[in-house]
């Protein structure tokens, strides 16, 4: 058996212990939140039978693992990955008195994530499980996903399906939450656990959409170190390139950057203005979508 998420299993386990060298030897473990791993599997169990299941079998998550429970993701017409700035509210080493510093347990988390969150069938998170305040979920994700299978209903039968990431593996911890780390913490991520250009070639996304912000910062540096971009930036629907561009990245089909929906612009209503960005990246998908269900 050789699942996507075994391979991503296998990229992280080999980065792992590297990672958490650096970590203690610059007193850091504590201080960040897990790295953000991705995985496919989807179980269909309700959260007190996966409960219990990890309980009795610590590999529970690896072999229960099959190709059909990644289906909804592979042979979705349609792959698009979100990328966000850095995790939030994620797992923390010391969780419950619990070390869950572990490939497979932090894995099980986004596993979780998906199980509870994820309508696979219209290709949306309910709004019900995720905190209000998650308007990378709500508004970004959802609201470009939304656009997409309204484009889909002129195509019977064809389907979309998403994966969120991180451009930034690593965050602190601040309370509940997290916040960005600094040049010398990413600087650990970059030498140690350098993996979303391997994340890319194992989930093969047709389009990828950053919702970091377009203006340059270092997110825009982090893009620029897992992804090879060609050329300029391209302006869309007569945006400013401020606001919403187009990437030319070798390997994938399209590729946008714009504001994070946590972007509150002066003198406009948020959403209103996010909007109007989201709307110009589904016009440029749907002027492509002939290339994008096209078979290889």
């Amino acid at each position: 058996m050789n699942t996507l998420s075994e391979q991503l299993s296998r990229l992280y386990e080999c980065k792992w212990n590297g990672l958490m060298e650096q970590l203690e030897a610059n007193g850091l473990r504590d201080k960040l939140q897990c790295p953000f791993l991705i995985s496919l599997y989807l179980s269909g169990q309700e959260r007190e039978e996966r409960e219990k299941a990890q309980a009795t079998d610590a590999d529970w998550y690896a072999k229960k693992a099959d190709a059909k429970h990644e289906e909804w993701y592979t042979k979705a017409d349609i792959k698009i990955m979100f990328f966000g700035r850095e995790p939030n509210w994620w797992v923390r080493y010391d969780e419950e008195d619990e070390d869950p510093a572990d490939v497979g347990k932090v894995m099980a988390v986004y596993e979780d994530y998906l199980d509870d969150n994820y309508n696979v069938t219209n290709a949306h998170f309910y709004k019900e499980g995720i905190d209000h305040r998650n308007r990378f979920l709500l508004l970004g994700v959802n609201g470009i996903m939304s656009g997409i299978m309204d484009l889909l209903k002129d195509f019977p039968g064809k389907r979309v399906s998403l994966i969120w990431n991180e451009i930034s593996k690593l965050s602190k911890r601040k309370g509940e939450g997290g916040e960005a780390v600094n040049a010398f913490e990413h600087d650990i991520e970059k030498r140690c656990f350098h993996v979303i250009p391997e994340e890319i070639k194992i989930l093969k996304p047709d389009i990828i959409v950053f919702l970091t912000g377009p203006k340059e910062t270092k997110y825009c540096d982090y893009i620029r170190e897992n992804f090879n971009i060609i050329g300029e930036p391209i302006a869309i629907s007569d945006l400013s390139t401020n606001d919403v561009e187009k990437l030319e990245i070798e390997g994938v089909k399209l590729a946008y950057l714009t504001h994070h929906p946590g972007y509150m612009p002066k003198g406009e209503k948020a959403n209103d203005f996010h909007w109007k960005l989201y709307d110009a990246i589904l016009k440029d998908i749907k002027e492509n979508i002939d290339q994008l269900l096209k078979k290889e």
